[in-house]
């Protein structure tokens, strides 16, 4: 009886030393707690902190700082509550964080007034005389007029209108902002069918792009095309679009014929018998503008006021065919890129073309240099006389391929895209002159 009393007794300090060593893995594996406060927004657990008041400081801080940034009243959407708990130590946040926890779930809305088109708000500012601005300066962008140009009207394409709501607080832009993203809109892919006669250059100049952009967005590995190939053309689309509707009346230029008479008699010999002039006419009209293109023209009456006078060649039978010194009256695009800037009359008097520096320029038409100079404020500056009554400029060039009194065909490379004289970028600032006054090159472009 001793003996197992003894064995006993040897035993139990190891027992106790056990049954002490689970105590504590389980003490430990459920974590000791102690009093805090979980943060709940909008009924959700979001973090625990042991300082109560860290999250009501916190809270004024944010909203007093919401207020100011919208210099306007503020409503916070969500619902704060705090609620006593007991939470693990690790789990508790510094009240240092408290702020920026807050700052990631909270939402705040004001007052504002969102410009709706055709059913969607695309932007907010702070009240509605901000938004009125907006459109009224949208309106009068887009609402120069020609010279002879009478403005009949001016609307928006697309359904516009302004509602006063709610809305997020950090949707509240302002103007400057909200004017720009009305203008350049979304990017809007676009599904296009190669057809005859298509190039990367004309497709990318007919829809505002860059060849690149083309090419990136298709994955294409050189500028061949086959008829019926689809290309996704994807490019801005603006929010709002500005009609225009316009009555004009001006005087037009009527472009001299060219006829050749061959004289077997007269050898290798050239010569002009009569030098063409131009004729005129007095054209009434009336047009339609999108964001200041023209994209529909009504002549209601044409009236001739002088006839054009052909200019008659007489040459030998033996006179090698040269590239034609006379354009067409109908020009070509002198280079492919987005509009900058359009023609605006004596406000700007030609079309700001977009182009990467270097890219080439060339003739609208037919014709020769009257002038290839460095001119001030233009740069690097060429003059294309087309012995129509039209002639062409090309101002900012980074450098001219042609000299003055050079013959030069429709689309020869004459120059490329620079920045110099007074310019903020490489673009190319192109000109159209009829008898002496200036024109909008639109009139003349495909």
């Amino acid at each position: 009886m001793l003996n197992l009393l003894q064995q006993h007794r040897r035993y139990t300090p190891l027992g106790l030393i056990l049954c002490g060593l689970i105590f504590l893995f389980v003490m430990s594996s459920l974590g000791v707690q102690m009093p805090a406060y979980s943060v709940f927004i909008d009924q959700q657990e979001k973090f625990q902190t042991d300082d109560p008041e860290a999250v009501n400081l916190a809270l004024q801080r944010i909203i007093a700082q919401e207020r100011k940034r919208c210099q306007q009243d503020i409503d916070l959407v969500n619902q704060v509550e705090i609620e006593k708990v007991f939470a693990k130590r690790e789990n508790i946040i510094p009240a240092e964080e408290v702020e920026k926890e807050l700052r990631k779930n909270l939402q705040f809305e004001s007052l504002a007034t969102s410009i709706v088109v055709d059913g969607k708000a695309v932007a907010s500012v702070k009240n509605r005389e901000l938004a009125e601005k907006i459109l009224n300066n949208l309106k009068r962008e887009y609402s120069w007029l020609d010279e002879g140009e009478e403005l009949l009207e001016v609307t928006f394409a697309e359904k516009v209108e302004l509602r006063d709501t709610k809305v997020p607080s950090q949707e509240i832009i302002e103007p400057p902002q909200a004017y720009q993203l009305i203008k350049i809109g979304t990017n809007n892919p676009e599904k296009y069918l190669v057809k005859e006669g298509d190039s990367l250059w004309l497709i990318a100049r007919r829809n505002d792009m860059y060849v690149n952009d083309i090419v990136v967005a298709n994955n294409l590995n050189s500028d061949k095309l086959s008829l019926g190939q689809e290309l996704l053309l994807v490019k801005s689309k603006p929010y709002i679009t500005v009609m225009t509707q316009v009555k004009g009346e001006r005087v037009e230029a009527i472009p001299f014929q060219t006829k050749v008479v061959v004289d077997t008699s007269a050898g290798t010999s050239v010569r002009v018998k009569q030098e063409g002039k131009n004729g005129e006419k007095q054209v009434v009209y009336q047009a339609t503008k999108l964001n200041g293109v023209l994209q529909e023209k009504d002549v209601k009456n044409e009236k001739i006021l002088r006839e054009a006078v052909d200019k008659i060649i007489v040459k030998g039978n033996r006179v090698v065919q040269v590239a034609s010194r006379s354009g067409s009256g109908n020009l070509e695009w002198p280079t492919y890129g987005p509009i900058n800037q359009y023609y605006k009359g004596r406000g700007h008097t030609g079309l700001d073309i977009g182009a990467r520096s270097g890219t080439s320029i060339r003739a609208a038409d037919a014709g020769y240099v009257a002038s290839a100079c460095y001119q001030g404020n233009y740069g690097k500056f060429i003059v294309i006389n087309h012995n129509n009554g039209l002639v062409t400029r090309y101002a900012h060039c980074s450098s001219i391929a042609v000299s003055e009194g050079q013959s030069v065909s429709r689309g020869e490379v004459i120059g490329t895209v620079g920045s110099t004289g007074r310019s903020s970028g490489p673009h190319l600032h192109f000109e159209v002159l009829s008898g002496g006054s200036f024109q909008n090159p639109l009139n003349y472009l495909p």
